[in-house]
């Protein structure tokens, strides 16, 4: 049975979600502010999240980004709300994201929920992670920074440590290269051309949903001191010593 959790400040809106829901065979528990929201999301852990953006305590923005940042969830959202142009104007091209106007047509809710949540032939949402590289296999690592030296030399640190690497020069970049050499981690520099590694990460960790761990290597470590609060982010200041750097790696990685 897929669980469904319905965020909305209205009441009777949160009755109808419960009656519509249940009677289609969901199983259904509510929250009527940002903070209830994610700490029912926590303990119910449900399969998709209808969500209000008007609620108390944070809004409906809050919610998702603390899914999908501080979380890491690709959990599906469904933004149910009646200003659609209070939304960002990329949200409908995230990952696993839907709009429905309210009020709420029931056939038009059902069928994005229909959408977002696999059927029973189709694999889970949230798949069971593959399993480590073996010894002899190599994790690979994306570098991404605009200084040339500092390319060569970490790619020379890292290849002596055992790791394969791929480089990128910008923002636009990194991302490109992430979805092509699918890296176990990325060492990002903050201040470079095309957004900077701050947009790397928003991309990373909301447009793709991806909870790959992120170590920012930095000349100015207070510019991202924020992100550190997020699941698999470090922070390092330049100059980083190779040890240091490949420490680093390894504690990100969960290697000995």
């Amino acid at each position: 049975m897929h669980k469904i959790l319905a965020v909305e400040d209205n009441p009777a809106i949160l009755d109808f979600y419960r009656e519509f829901f249940t009677d289609a065979g969901f199983e259904v528990k509510t929250a009527e502010d940002a903070f209830s929201a994610i700490n029912l999301y926590k303990e119910f852990k449900p399969d998709l999240v209808i969500l209000d953006l008007g609620i108390p305590a944070g809004g409906g923005m809050m919610v998702f980004d603390t899914l999908r940042t501080r979380l890491q969830s690709p959990t599906p959202v469904i933004f149910s709300t009646g200003k659609p142009e209070q939304l960002p104007p990329n949200l409908h091209h995230l990952y696993h994201v839907a709009v429905v106007t309210k009020p709420v047509d029931p056939e038009v809710l059902m069928a994005e929920v229909k959408k977002l949540l696999p059927q029973p032939s189709e694999k889970p949402l949230n798949p069971v992670p593959p399993p480590p590289p073996k010894p002899s296999e190599k994790y690979k690592v994306l570098v991404v920074d605009d200084d040339p030296t500092i390319l060569e030399l970490y790619t020379e640190i890292l290849a002596k440590a055992g790791f394969e690497t791929a480089t990128a020069e910008d923002a636009i970049g990194a991302v490109t290269k992430y979805q092509e050499f699918h890296p176990a981690l990325l060492i990002l520099d903050v201040d470079m051309p095309a957004g900077g590694g701050r947009k790397v990460f928003e991309r990373l960790r909301i447009q793709l949903a991806s909870p790959t761990p992120i170590l920012f290597s930095t000349a100015t470590p207070a510019s991202v001191a924020d992100l550190e609060k997020n699941l698999n982010v470090l922070v390092l200041k330049k100059p980083v010593t190779p040890g240091i750097l490949v420490g680093a790696v390894r504690d990100l990685l969960k290697l000995p």
